[in-house]
């Protein structure tokens, strides 16, 4: 049996709705708005009003069996941001927290989702361990330490400037032509 698969059986969607603290249309409008906006659903409902960070975190504790893991000064080891890309942590809302032997353990605002599980296991092997925390602190964690664009060495940015600054340059030195 595969030990993800209660994050896959029942939605979070399906879930709140049950609980009543959705409605479906709004829950139904509120998936749309996280696709379009390319956003997780679960950032998409606190943003929404429509529960507190906290409060998520406390439903997907509880219906999905994963612990809750406070970030507010956690001690981050720098090095577990190295193996997964910057891409696949924003895209899914997931954070790595550490390193156990071989087994990573990783933070999120909602249930992973297939794609989330695949992409993680391919970058960091099959043992890994899902924690829940609220959205504001998985938010400002990933700002803090995961660049998506590494100016030290990714220098190709500054061809666009120099490209610019040599047509302004130009144009000063030649007015009308």
């Amino acid at each position: 049996m595969d030990p993800f698969e209660r994050y896959t059986r029942r939605s979070l969607r399906d879930v709140l709705v049950s609980q009543g603290a959705l409605s479906q249309e709004a829950a139904d409008e509120l998936i749309e708005s996280a696709y379009e906006s390319n956003e997780a659903f679960g950032a998409v409902i606190v943003e929404a009003g429509l529960l507190t960070a906290w409060d998520l975190a406390k439903t997907v504790s509880t219906h999905y069996q994963m612990p809750i893991l406070p970030l507010l000064n956690y001690q981050f080891d720098e090095s577990v941001f190295e193996t997964v890309s910057p891409a696949t942590l924003y895209q899914y809302m997931v954070l790595p927290v550490g390193r156990f032997g071989r087994t990573w353990s990783f933070s999120v605002v909602e249930p992973p989702s297939r794609e989330c599980i695949d992409a993680l296991r391919e970058a960091c092997g099959s043992s890994i361990f899902f924690f829940v925390s609220e959205l504001q602190e998985v938010q400002r964690a990933l700002q803090e330490h995961v660049k998506v664009v590494d100016v030290q060495s990714d220098t190709s940015w500054q061809s666009i400037f120099d490209t610019g600054e040599r047509r302004v340059n130009e144009e000063i030195a030649h007015p009308g032509e």
